[in-house]
Parts: structure tokens; C-alpha cells; sequence
């Protein structure tokens, strides 16, 4: 081979350099690469390949400068937007934990003033329960020193259908104005007297004072949380101290006679139910507790044990769901031995398995009829009965 010549060794070495460059440009070095070419002149500054790789090489780094700053502002951007999230969640995050602690607080005084509240009810409820026993003891007194009864004043026949119109008059409370006048004419048509007409009306007003005190007893519309409703009720009625103390006597006594009866405790929000329940079980000669929310019940179970629970699932003016109410009293440990039934208007299976998982002893649903319910009872009672018994002989 013959030797090259000064101007082909420039040539070789131009190509190899281009060579070079053309792998960095494709591997995106294209600092390196213009490093290569500055080189590349300084060999051979007139080669038109040189020149065309230089301006190609311009245009690729304004590229990847244009690039580099798009690619910067975009970081940028993301960092800002990154730290004004982080920034949002810590003010929200510091704003829950200040919604909290007000809750928290707002908790522990309604706490305290219930606390407070429960106390004072007490206090007012023994001090009653000692007026009652005393009138008690003073009305079965008064039963043995007079046996016989008062003699009926003229216009009995007729007073019946007067005393019917008194008492659907008075269900509700002391007659209104309206209502007033209407018995007046009644009584002018019927023929009855001032006198009988003051000795029926005061009948019925303490008979209706009577059914209607039980009732709210019976659904808990009257507790030791509620007791000023015991007032309201006596204004509606227009009953005096003395009225009342007889009434309540009458009401302890029945009380007292009641109490071998097994007590049953009832939860639904529906009241018209609540009231048919009420009265089907105590036909039944069962004592009943009758509250209208799961947070009213609970109140009670603290300091009381029934012999069954019965309570709706779907309990919408409560702050304790059904599924909820049944798992705090399960942590009340006087209660543990207590029957637990179900009551739902829903038929979905997967509620009524959610309701036996968490060991409820019965699901009935609605509706059901009053021997499906009693006969329910009377067996939960019966069994659980039985498992009591068989603790105390293994004890």
C-alpha cells in the first residue's frame, strides 16, 4: 500500500471525527459532540462536511436548550403545585384536628350538664317516690275507712252517654272553649245538673289523666331525663296536688302488683307501632318499657335490666343504628345474659345474616302477627331461663 499523503491523513482523521460525532448526536451527547466538531475545524476548517455537521448540531443544541428549560419550568410547576397540596392538607388536616377538639369539648359538657341533669332528676324522683308511698299509704287508709260508696245523684240514665261525650272530650286534655260550649248544650238537652255535671267531669278527668300517664310511662316519653313533661301533662289535665298523688299512688300499686311479670324493653321510632306493641304484651301480662329512640333506651339499660330486649334495626331519629345499639349494650356487662330480638321491615337476607353474625338471638320481621311475637318471646324467655339455670349448678 502505498503511503498516504498529508492531505488524505486530514481527511481520515476528519472522518473518523465526524464518525464520532454522529454516534453522539444519536446517543444525545450533544455537548460532547460539539466539542468533537470544534476539534474536527481545527484539522480541517474549510471541509463542508465539518460546516454542515456544525449548523446541524446548532440547531440540536437550541433544541435541547428550548427542552431543557420547557423541562425545568414543567418541574417547577409540578414543585409548586406539589407543595400547594401539601400545604392545603396540612391547613385541613389542622382543621379537623380543631373541628375534633371542639366536638370533643362540646361532648364532655353535654356529658357533664346530663351528669348534672340525671342527678337532679334522682333527688326530684326519690323525693316523689316518698310523696307517692305516703299518699299510698294514706289512700289505702282512707279505701278502709270507707266501704261504702256515694250515693249516685238523680240523672244517672242519663249521665252515661254525658260521661261518654266528657271523656272523648278530656282525652286529649281540659276541654277548650269550643268543646265547652258543646257539653253545655248536651248538658241542657240531657237534663243534668251542676252538681253531676262537676262530679262526672272530675271522674273523667282523673280517669283520663290516669290512661294517659300510663301510656306516656309505658312508651318513655316520660324518663328521669324528660320529667318535666310529668308537669307539662298535669297542666293539660288541670290536675291539683292531691289529684296527682292519688293518681300516681293508684299507679305505684299496680306497679307493685306487676312485678312478677317479666319486663320487656321496646325500641322502634315508629310511636303508633310502638303504642300497638305495648298494649299487645301487656294484655300478655307483660311489663313493658316502650322508648321511641336507641339513645333513650340506652339511658335506661345503664341502671336497669330487663328479662328481653326487643328493638327495630332502622332506627332514623337515633344516633345509634340498630346494628350499633345492640353492640353497646352487649358491652354493658349486666347485660350480658339478656335475650336480644330483632325487629325490620326489610327482608334482605344479607341484613338478617349481618344481625345473626353478631349474635343476635332472634330476627323477626315485619309484619308479624301478636302471636308470632309473644310466642317468640315467651321462648327466648323460656331458654334463656334454662341456660341460667345450668350456670348456677355448674357454679
Amino acid at each position: 500500500m502505498a503511503d498516504l499523503t498529508p492531505r488524505d491523513d486530514v481527511r481520515k482523521k476528519v472522518s473518523e471525527t465526524l464518525k464520532r460525532v454522529d454516534q453522539l448526536i444519536r446517543a444525545g451527547d450533544i455537548d460532547q459532540a460539539v466539542r468533537e466538531i470544534i476539534r474536527a475545524k481545527e484539522v480541517d476548517p474549510k471541509n463542508v462536511y465539518i460546516h454542515a455537521y456544525e449548523e446541524r448540531l446548532a440547531f440540536l443544541s437550541e433544541e435541547h436548550e428550548k427542552h431543557y428549560s420547557e423541562e425545568q419550568t414543567r418541574k417547577a410547576a409540578e414543585d409548586g403545585a406539589r407543595k400547594r397540596d401539601e400545604e392545603a392538607r396540612k391547613v385541613q388536616h389542622e382543621q379537623v384536628m380543631r373541628e375534633e377538639e371542639e366536638r370533643r369539648k362540646r361532648e364532655e359538657e353535654q356529658r357533664r350538664k346530663i351528669e348534672e341533669e340525671r342527678l337532679r332528676v334522682a333527688e326530684e324522683t326519690r323525693k316523689l317516690e316518698e310523696e307517692l308511698r305516703q299518699a299510698e299509704e294514706e289512700l289505702h287508709q282512707q279505701e278502709e275507712n270507707s266501704k261504702t260508696p256515694h250515693p249516685r245523684p238523680a240523672g244517672t240514665e242519663d249521665s252515661i252517654p254525658y260521661r261518654q261525650a266528657l271523656k272523648e272530650v278530656w282525652s286529649d286534655g281540659a276541654a277548650t272553649r269550643d268543646e265547652g260550649s258543646t257539653l253545655a248544650q248536651l248538658r241542657s238537652t240531657l237534663g243534668i245538673s251542676g252538681e253531676e255535671h262537676a262530679r262526672l267531669e272530675k271522674e273523667v278527668k282523673l280517669e283520663t289523666y290516669y290512661d294517659a300517664l300510663k301510656r306516656a310511662w309505658s312508651s318513655g316519653s316520660i324518663t328521669p331525663e324528660s320529667a318535666s313533661k310529668l308537669g307539662e301533662l298535669r297542666r293539660t289535665f288541670q290536675i291539683t296536688p292531691d289529684e296527682h298523688d292519688t293518681i300516681e299512688a293508684k299507679m305505684l300499686w299496680e306497679l307493685r302488683e306487676g312485678q312478677d311479670r317479666p319486663n320487656v324493653l321496646v325500641i322502634d321510632d315508629d310511636t303508633k307501632l310502638l303504642e300497638v306493641i305495648t298494649e299487645t304484651l301487656e294484655e300478655a301480662s307483660f311489663n313493658v318499657k316502650a322508648f321511641p329512640t336507641s339513645d333513650d333506651a340506652f339511658t335506661y339499660l345503664k341502671t336497669n335490666v330487663p328479662d328481653i330486649i326487643i328493638s327495630d334495626i332502622n332506627l332514623e331519629t337515633s344516633t345509634m343504628g340498630g346494628f350499633t345499639f345492640y353492640e353497646k349494650v352487649r358491652e354493658l356487662d349486666h347485660l350480658h345474659d339478656v335475650p336480644f330480638i330483632f325487629l325490620s321491615g326489610l327482608t334482605d337476607e344479607v341484613l338478617i345474616r349481618a344481625g345473626k353474625e353478631l349474635g343476635v338471638d332472634d330476627y323477626i320481621t315485619k309484619p308479624f302477627s301478636d302471636e308470632t311475637l309473644i310466642a317468640t318471646i315467651k321462648g327466648k324467655l323460656k331458654r334463656f331461663k334454662h341456660l341460667k339455670q345450668r350456670k348456677k349448678k355448674k357454679g
